[in-house]
């Protein structure tokens, strides 16, 4: 019996999500970027021994004008070390800038109000998805990173 076709998608930072989707079954997985490294590794590697696991999206970013030095030195390394985890786990790795994956999901805010059309096409095409923590609030990275997921998932055409 052949593995479902999975996607891991990952939105960097320190607040940032991991996410592994299987659109066969919309099944969904998150972890957050700042988990213990051994811990991505061991999810990494298991979703490899679970699922054909197609390809790693890492959303390509940049420094953040009007941040401070140290906040953006943070955000790149955060980026670069979950983009060194997934090449050690041997997953092919690409990447997919912010207005891009945006633009395919259909996306028209700007600014602040991004995040929140976000979550709503999140929500309407993945309802059970856990993006929402206890009190209601978006729960950081995770709808940013499933929606790379599924733009990776029909980038790769499933």
């Amino acid at each position: 019996m052949s593995k479902k076709k999975a996607f891991i998608a990952v939105d960097p930072g320190s607040k940032g999500a991991i996410c592994l989707l299987v659109p066969e079954s919309k099944q969904i997985l998150f972890c957050n970027t700042s988990d213990k490294p051994i811990n991505i590794i061991h999810i990494l590697n298991q979703a490899q021994n679970e699922f054909n696991v197609i390809c790693a999206m890492v959303e390509d970013v940049h420094s953040i004008h009007g941040t401070s030095a140290k906040s953006n030195f943070n955000f790149g390394y955060n980026t670069g070390f979950i983009t060194g985890l997934i090449q050690a786990s041997g997953l092919s790795l690409d990447r997919v800038t912010p207005k891009v994956w945006q633009k395919f999901i259909g996306v028209k805010s700007k600014g602040k109000l991004i995040k929140k059309e976000v979550a709503k096409i999140c929500t309407d095409l993945y309802p059970n998805a856990d993006i929402y923590g206890p009190k209601g609030g978006l729960l950081d990275g995770r709808s940013d990173a499933l929606m790379i997921a599924h733009y990776t998932s029909i980038k790769h055409n499933i």
